[in-house]
Formats: C-alpha cells, sequence, structure tokens
C-alpha cells in the first residue's frame, strides 16, 4: 500500500484491491485491456498462415487474457470500493447473464462523496 501523499502506480491500478477509482479510469482500464487483446487478436489473423508467429501472438493473447482477467477482478474490487460496498461482489462480473448489467452499474453509478471506509475519493490506494 502506498503512503499518504505518494503518487498512484500503473502497478496499483491494473493489480491492486486497495483503494478506490473513479468510472472514468474504471472504463478506461476496461477498455485498454479490450484494445489490447483486439491486436493480439488481428495479429493471429494476420499471420495465420505462419505457423510460429501464430504461435507466439496466440501465446501473447493468453498470457494478456489471464492478466486482463485478474486485472479487471482488481478494477471491480476498487470501484466498488468507491461505491462503498465490499470487494466480493466484484465475482458478479464473472456470472455470464449479469456481466454486463453490472459492468454498466460500475460505468455509471456515481462513487461516495468524501472519505468512506475504504479511502478517500481521490483514485488512489486505500489505508
Amino acid at each position: 500500500m502506498a503512503e499518504e501523499g505518494q503518487q498512484p502506480s500503473m502497478t496499483w491500478l491494473f493489480f491492486s484491491p486497495s483503494g478506490r477509482i473513479g468510472r472514468l479510469p474504471f472504463f478506461l482500464s476496461w477498455l485498454f485491456w479490450f484494445l489490447v487483446g483486439g491486436v493480439f487478436l488481428m495479429q493471429m489473423l494476420k499471420n495465420e498462415n505462419e505457423e510460429t508467429a501464430l504461435a507466439l501472438w496466440t501465446l501473447a493473447l493468453v498470457v494478456s487474457g489471464v492478466l486482463s482477467t485478474v486485472s479487471i477482478a482488481m478494477l471491480a474490487i476498487k470501484r466498488l470500493h468507491d461505491i462503498g460496498y465490499p470487494g466480493p461482489l466484484a465475482l458478479c462480473l464473472f456470472i455470464p447473464v449479469l456481466s454486463p448489467i453490472v459492468f454498466i452499474a460500475l460505468c455509471l453509478w456515481p462513487g461516495t462523496k468524501g472519505q468512506n471506509e475504504f479511502g478517500g475519493p481521490n483514485n488512489g490506494p486505500g489505508h
């Protein structure tokens, strides 16, 4: 966890469950992972006739898929913290029928004003 006044890092944003983030960083982080997967998928399709290149791009897609899944869970936990809910509710993002509804809710639901039990509203690490 970061000390008071320390700037949040990209590692904290994508891979730490502590603290809070607002709607815009949450949405932009999802968009980032969507674009990363899209680039790797595009490269796979472009190199489908070259066995070695296809294998490397497939590996890159699988690794980015694992990283993005972990990251999306951490982002959802921080977004839930901003709203004032506990992090384990992030598991709802992995239930197929609920996933789009939860995603839209997390993108649109405003966070709590001021300090809450998970930290201040500064898009930074919590206590």
